[in-house]
């Protein structure tokens, strides 16, 4: 008992360290923040970890209890009574009182103790599994809060430029139609694109505040809005892609979920196994102490001895339990196969759009360096007052740079 309680122990002991380790919920957040930094809270008290923290104890409890099922049972033992005592006896007193202390412990279940152990011990392995997956998929999360954080500042970019691009066009139209060069209605629709812009750059400013407020929630810090991020440095996407079978493998081997599912099938498993040993025979080990007010010989002050206990007849009660565990097997064992075969075609599906957009990000990178030469070339026309679209060019480039990292980041 002594071991398996360390062993499970042990998880229970690593949440704690991790919790109690983690920063104050309450400290700032860093600013700039890098994605580094918001990662390293993904192991802070959160509800979607307490609630798996809370599983795991118990599951842990559970253990406990069917451990400790078997343990001595000690308990003292008091009868007080009054007796009309035969004529024959000896003592014809008439109380007739007894108090002791009584021991009794199964010694031998033939399996079915060890078979319920096992089960619990399958449970707790798989709430385990289970706070590994929210932990990752906390990780996740997070990672694509701060990406759409990132997104929103340069989808506001853009958008500014577009505006100070637009308005600069409606200004100039407005001094022509004062010297008369164009009519009122040419002014008027610059002016719609105008307002038009403005809405649009709003929106996106808005968008910046709720994907900061979604980050702070996910962060776990709602009232702590991360002012300033830094995008990071995404070198891996550089590396070839596995083959998908690889991947594949990895998937269903690695996948808490699928670890999780298994473990169930072998806590379902013992469940069987321990429903077939309800009906086992019985080993019981008892010892008794007592002091009597009455001096008889049947009285005995000490005993000890064991009782077998063979059931022989049990009617369909366990047959019906077996039944039961069994199909709970069944459901299990078809929940994984389902679980891995989508699995499978998840990955397969990762794998086809980890493709497209690799294809994408060489379009993207193509389409940069065609239009940091056309904003060369505006530049210089500009410059030279021959023309008046460098601000069109900037938009261009801020287009690219925003479709760039949504590829990234997408990846």
């Amino acid at each position: 008992m002594t071991q398996q309680l360390s062993r499970f122990g042990g998880i229970g002991l690593y949440l704690v360290v991790q919790f109690a380790s983690a920063a104050d919920p309450n400290q700032a957040l860093p600013s700039p923040l890098t994605l580094e930094q918001a990662l390293s809270l993904a192991d802070e008290p959160h509800p979607t970890l307490l609630l798996q923290t809370a599983d795991i104890a118990a599951a842990q409890a559970d253990y406990q209890r069917v451990d400790a099922s078997d343990d001595w049972d000690v308990y003292l033992e008091a009868r007080a009574r009054y007796i009309e005592p035969a004529k024959a006896s000896t003592d014809q007193t008439h109380d007739d009182n007894r108090m002791g202390i009584v021991l009794s412990k199964d010694i031998y279940d033939f399996g079915r103790h060890s078979a319920q152990l096992k089960v619990v011990e399958h449970e707790v392995e798989a709430r385990r599994f289970n706070y590994l997956d929210a932990r990752s998929r906390r990780r996740q999360d997070i990672m694509r809060r701060f990406f759409d954080v990132l997104l929103a500042d340069l989808l506001t970019g853009r958008n500014e430029e577009e505006l100070a691009t637009t308005y600069v066009r409606f200004d100039r139209l407005r001094q022509r139609k004062e010297l008369g060069q164009i009519s009122d209605l040419v002014v008027l629709e610059a002016e719609a694109k105008v307002q038009r812009a403005r809405l649009v750059r709003n929106l996106s400013q808005a968008q910046q505040r709720e994907t900061r407020a979604r980050l702070a929630e996910a962060l776990n810090r709602p009232t702590d809005l991360p002012a300033f991020l830094t995008a990071p440095k995404l070198d891996i996407l550089d590396r070839p892609i596995p083959e998908v079978e690889a991947l594949q493998e990895l998937a269903t081997t690695t996948n808490y979920q699928l670890q999780a599912l298994r473990t169930r099938v072998a806590a379902a498993e013992q469940r069987v196994t321990a429903a077939r040993a309800q009906d086992n025979a019985v080993l019981k080990g008892n010892a008794e102490a007592f002091n009597y007010s009455r001096a008889l010989g049947s009285n005995d002050e000490v005993r000890v001895g064991v009782t077998l206990t063979v059931p022989i007849y049990t009617g369909r009660r366990d047959d019906a339990v077996i039944a039961q565990v069994q199909a709970q097997l069944q459901r299990s064992r078809a929940e994984l196969h389902i679980a891995e075969r989508d699995v499978r075609q998840t990955v397969l599906n990762v794998w086809f759009e980890l493709d497209n957009l690799n294809q994408q990000r060489q379009e993207m990178a193509a389409l940069r360096k065609f239009r940091e030469l056309n904003l060369d070339r505006s530049r210089a026309l500009y410059e030279l007052e021959v023309n008046a679209d460098l601000g069109d060019a900037m938009v261009l480039i801020a287009d690219v740079e925003y479709l760039s990292a949504q590829t990234d980041y997408k990846m």
